[in-house]
């Protein structure tokens, strides 16, 4: 062959020259694609421990007043209840003193969660 002459390039040339990038491409949509699922875990966890916190505040509110907390904010104030209100909505139904209340942990509007 002429020192003159282009030989062609082989596939594996291409194929070696691209390879690093490909690999960073990949690696990076794998690891936003675990963030993902971490954060779901996250909030979910975090909705969990509110009910919890939740049914532990209206058991001890009854425990020692004699009656369920009347709304939330009762709990907020004297029971030391505390929540993300950006992330969830607590909708709270009391029925009465003597009647365990009813409530719903949802996430507001806009919170992604699968």
């Amino acid at each position: 062959m002429n020192r003159f002459e282009q030989a062609t390039p082989s596939p594996i040339k291409y194929v070696s020259k691209y390879l690093p990038i490909v690999f960073f491409v990949v690696i990076l949509v794998v690891f936003f694609i675990l963030l993902g699922t971490v954060s779901d875990d996250t909030l979910a966890r975090q909705k969990q421990s509110l009910e919890t916190a939740l049914e532990h505040d209206i058991a001890q509110c009854y425990a020692l007043e004699g009656m369920y907390p009347a709304d939330v904010d009762y709990l907020t104030k004297h029971y030391g209840l505390t929540y993300d209100h950006d992330t969830f909505v607590v909708q709270y139904t009391f029925y009465g003193e003597n009647l365990y209340p009813d409530y719903v942990v949802t996430f507001k509007s806009g919170v992604s969660f699968y």
